[in-house]
């Protein structure tokens, strides 16, 4: 007979080494040698319009693809051969397809343009559920593993819906569905783009916008809330449904969130960014989110900007720049124009430091500054010395890219060399694309941190607040380097910068003077219109 004491520590020996197998399974799985031979294997040929959505079911044995012909079709990807092909009754196009988890592979959700969320089985290839709750596109369709029957949706009206299949369901004049309405959080043109639900932890539930902010909701904190949706008042219509949504938004209607329920991810440049990219015409919207398969990372991609990683497990708070206050009197410049344009020193640009995400605690007090104790770091180890070697080559041959791959695989040998970190902020900086000015600015943070003497990274900070537009916390941090290196104070590079953020912060100047200038007169028109009418 078997001890059953050593059958439960059997079978618990046999899931530990399991879950270590798939770990191992996955750190092999996608390696560099791996992607070099990737190449086309087939072509699956059945659609008549654009394939916008591909999903695997849980075993990779099934991919189910939606298009703009509104079929959802079903292939076995491993004998290149349709399954079966569903005609899905949407009147608009397919954007998001999903397996419903433990269905055995029998039920799929479609969303789509028409507003619509259907729930069709692949037995009998027929609709058996239809929800016309939303009033915009739906574009994203989201399922936990655990959670079976159970769904959600997001849609250009601002919504994320949730829908259990055990329930009832009817679009009537109130709907029951709405979990989140972000047209409450984000303004009335709020639009959900993507969602998805983390696999290790499926009470946590991320959401994209049409602004560069990912939120990742508490679901345990969160219950569909009673909503007008106009069905029963003659609103047939997406766009009259879209309305009274809007509506339940404005009109007073409860959607506020508890306290810890949400939290937001965003890269530090792009809040600043937002305003001039729209002056640009472009949009930041995240288009696709997707969790790491353990749950701690998640994966942004924001259309028309760069794909970002998130670490959900360990998340990281805004820090302070704090530049001396003794400071403002030894300039005068940035004294007299902070004055002027109504800002107090720190809050140029309208933006507090404590919301520029740099961490930068050198610039104290400058006697503390004067005193402190340059960091020996001593010589590199050989594996980074030689891969930093390699690094310079690239950059001088303007490979910045190849650059700043070499100086990351140098700091996993050398974490602590100020040198790695001051020389990959100067890479992103002549790289230059979007957010490589903030990666160079918390890289030469850190570079400071490890060794407060290294004057390229305090001339490097001092170019990044200058080009990300800071030139009043610019002028500031070149006023610390002019005063800690007066070797290098007259040099050509220094006194060009300086000029630079002066001519900015005076270009400012200028321009918030002739804004209140042309608001003057309007608002005297404005008021003398006014009176007359009650005369």
């Amino acid at each position: 007979m078997t001890n059953p004491v050593k059958a439960v520590v059997a079978t618990a020996q046999r899931m530990i080494n399991a879950e270590y197998g798939k770990t191992y399974q996955r750190h092999l799985q996608v390696t560099s040698s791996l992607i070099g031979r990737l190449g086309l294997e087939k072509e699956l040929e059945g659609h008549s319009g654009c394939v916008n959505c591909l999903e695997w079911n849980s075993t990779g044995t099934l991919l189910a693809s939606g298009s703009d012909d509104l079929k959802v079709i079903v292939w076995d990807p491993l004998l290149h051969r349709q399954k079966c092909v569903v005609n899905t009754g949407h009147e608009g196009n397919i954007f998001s397809v999903k397996f419903l988890p433990n269905s055995n592979d029998a039920t799929i959700v479609s969303g789509a343009a028409d507003t619509e969320v259907k729930v069709h089985d692949l037995n009998k290839l027929e609709t058996t559920h239809t929800f016309s709750c939303h009033g915009g596109r739906v574009k994203r369709l989201a399922t936990a593993d655990n959670v079976p029957f159970m769904f959600w949706s997001a849609a250009e009206d601002g919504t994320i819906m949730q829908f259990d299949l055990r329930q009832p369901h009817r679009c009537e004049s109130v709907c029951n569905s709405v979990l989140i309405n972000l047209n409450a959080h984000l303004g009335v043109n709020a639009e959900a783009k993507c969602l998805a639900v983390n696999p290790a932890r499926p009470e946590q539930l991320a959401v994209g916008a049409n602004d560069p902010f990912i939120r990742l909701y508490d679901r345990r904190m969160l219950s569909p809330r009673p909503t007008r949706s106009g069905q029963g008042q003659g609103a047939r219509s997406s766009w009259e449904r879209h309305s009274f949504l809007i509506c339940a938004a404005v009109d007073g209607e409860d959607f506020s969130l508890p306290e810890g329920c949400a939290t937001y991810f965003v890269a530090g440049h792009l809040p600043l960014k937002q305003q001039e990219y729209s002056k640009r015409f472009r949009t930041l919207a995240a288009t696709y989110i997707t969790f790491s398969p353990d749950g701690t990372e998640l994966l942004a991609n924001l259309g028309g900007e760069q794909i970002y990683l998130f670490d959900v497990s360990h998340r990281r708070l805004p820090t302070n720049i704090d530049l001396p206050v003794s400071l403002e009197a030894a300039n005068p410049v940035a004294k007299e124009l902070t004055q002027s344009n109504g800002y107090r020193n720190g809050t140029t640009n309208g933006v507090c430091l404590t919301t520029n995400g740099v961490s930068c605690h050198l610039a104290t007090v400058q006697d503390e500054g004067k005193r402190s104790i340059s960091k020996k770091s001593g010589k590199l180890p050989a594996k980074a010395e030689l891969l930093k070697s390699q690094a310079n080559k690239v950059f001088d041959k303007l490979d910045y890219t190849l650059a700043i791959s070499l100086y990351n695989h140098a700091i996993c040998y050398a974490g602590d060399a100020a040198v790695l970190y001051a020389n990959r902020a100067a890479a992103y900086m002549k790289r230059a694309w979007d957010g490589d000015l903030y990666a160079a600015l918390r890289d030469c943070s850190t570079a400071l941190k490890l060794d407060p003497h290294h004057v390229k990274a305090h001339f490097r900070l001092a170019r990044c607040l200058y080009e990300l537009h800071w030139t009043s916390e610019a002028l500031d941090f070149l006023q610390v380097f002019k005063s800690r290196f007066p070797d290098y104070a007259k040099s050509h590079a220094c006194e060009a910068l300086d000029r630079d953020i002066k001519a900015a912060i005076f270009a400012k100047s200028d321009q918030s003077e002739q804004q209140r200038c042309s608001v003057r007169p309007s608002l005297i028109i404005a008021v003398i219109a006014c009176r007359g009418q009650h005369e």
